[in-house]
């Protein structure tokens, strides 16, 4: 290895571009991505593979001691985080602090006893409680079920009663057979006509810094971000935030951290590396390789924040659920392009080298995002959906103008006026 600062990182395939934007900052790069099963097929492999300026890790143990760094991106892996700290090394990660996000119930205790706002909810285990709820709560606003500790089992979805609840409780059934008895499920009330908003930047002990991004989400579509001094941030973001540090003191969270509420309450915790809303944040630190060389040894360093607004476009494909999907676009857009299970490969045949996303186990139709950085909102968003348009590839679709509703949002919010 150089003098250049070095980091190996450990991803399941989310922050490939994490990798490759600390490259093209000059520093050194491993990625490894976990792939060791009884029946491995070798998708994990392929993840990291011919990133420019990155060394793809097959084996973690072999190299763990060549690089000055070790980065947790994601949001599990907290024992093997603590144990890396014990033994000296510098880690950026989230570390058992992860349980932020991960452990949904004891979040929302940890507000109410913090004398926070708590939306009305339930938490059920296994699919036979959650089918009683159902028949016995219909609600004209609806409900929200989310599965708590296993991201991989699917995302948040609504229904009002139990007929519209039926077949997503079957699916589970059917799906995971005995399983589905353990999961533990949260169940909240829909807050109808709600603002969404949400702290997006980092932490490094509890400590946040002085300027960080605030931001509007359209799910599964965009997303658009305002720098702002912490001390004008929304109260409701910084009081959860507070609630937040003291967990993040006691287990050494240095990371990426996001938040999302509706109005007063807060829905969702982003406990590592956010997505969306992470790739515009990391890509707008100019000394980003010094805040988290710092952060992995517990000190904050101030970010210096390049730009005043961030966008970002998510790109979808149902496709890329099941098969490799291979994408072109621009060179010149390379670094505005984040893309999910990131490989580079060279089918020696007609298309060459070429970037593709490789599907995993747990299905996803996100393969990416496009972001763009300007100190001029409008500009921030037309460049970004400029550069949406520029990315091809098969059953590609994206929502250029839900990137608008976004921009309305937070110029509402900064206003305080409705548009």
């Amino acid at each position: 290895m150089s003098d250049k600062p070095s980091f190996a990182i450990f991803d399941f395939g989310l922050f490939c571009s994490l990798a490759e934007l600390l490259a093209r900052r000059g520093c050194e790069v491993g990625y490894f991505c976990p792939w060791e099963t009884s029946f491995c097929d070798g998708r994990e492999l392929l993840i990291g593979e011919g990133l420019e300026g990155v060394t793809r890790i097959k084996y973690w143990d072999n190299v763990v001691d060549s690089y000055q760094h070790l980065l947790f991106p994601d949001c599990h892996c907290g024992d093997l985080q603590a144990y890396y700290r014990r033994k000296g090394y510098k880690v950026w990660g989230s570390g058992k602090g992860a349980e932020l996000e991960l452990l949904r119930w004891k979040t929302k205790e940890r507000l109410e006893q913090a004398g926070l706002p708590v939306n009305e909810c339930y938490r059920l285990k296994g699919t036979a409680a959650l089918r009683k709820f159902f028949q016995g709560k219909e609600q004209k606003d609806g409900w929200y079920v989310k599965v708590s500790g296993l991201r991989g089992i699917g995302e948040t979805w609504f229904a009002r009663n139990y007929l519209e609840a039926k077949g997503m409780i079957d699916d589970l059934d059917c799906k995971h057979g005995i399983r589905a008895c353990l999961f533990w499920f949260i169940v909240e009330k829909a807050i109808p006509d709600a603002k969404e908003i949400g702290y997006d930047g980092l932490s490094i002990d509890g400590q946040f810094p002085d300027k960080s991004f605030y931001g509007a989400e359209i799910k599964d579509k965009s997303y658009f971000g305002v720098l702002s001094d912490y001390s004008e941030l929304p109260e409701p973001l910084k009081k959860v935030n507070a609630v937040c540090a003291k967990v993040m003191n006691e287990q050494q969270y240095r990371n990426g951290f996001s938040s999302e509420l509706r109005d007063e309450y807060c829905i969702d915790l982003t406990a590592r590396h956010a997505s969306p809303a992470g790739e515009v944040i990391y890509e707008a630190i100019d000394n980003l390789t010094e805040v988290i060389t710092a952060g992995a040894e517990g000190r904050l360093v101030q970010p210096e924040w390049t730009h005043k607004y961030g966008a970002q476009i998510i790109l979808c494909s149902e496709f890329a659920e099941e098969h490799s999907l291979p994408l072109s676009f621009p060179e010149e857009i390379r670094p505005w392009v984040k893309i999910y299970n990131h490989a580079r490969v060279d089918d020696e045949g007609p298309i060459g080298l070429a970037d593709y996303f490789e599907p995993q186990v747990a299905k996803m139709k996100q393969i990416g995002s496009v972001i763009a950085l300007a100190d001029d909102p409008t500009e921030a968003a037309d460049l970004c959906k400029e550069r949406a348009e520029l990315v091809h590839a098969f059953d590609l679709e994206s929502s250029p103008d839900s990137l608008d509703e976004a921009m309305e949002e937070m110029q509402e919010l900064v206003s305080g006026e409705p548009n």
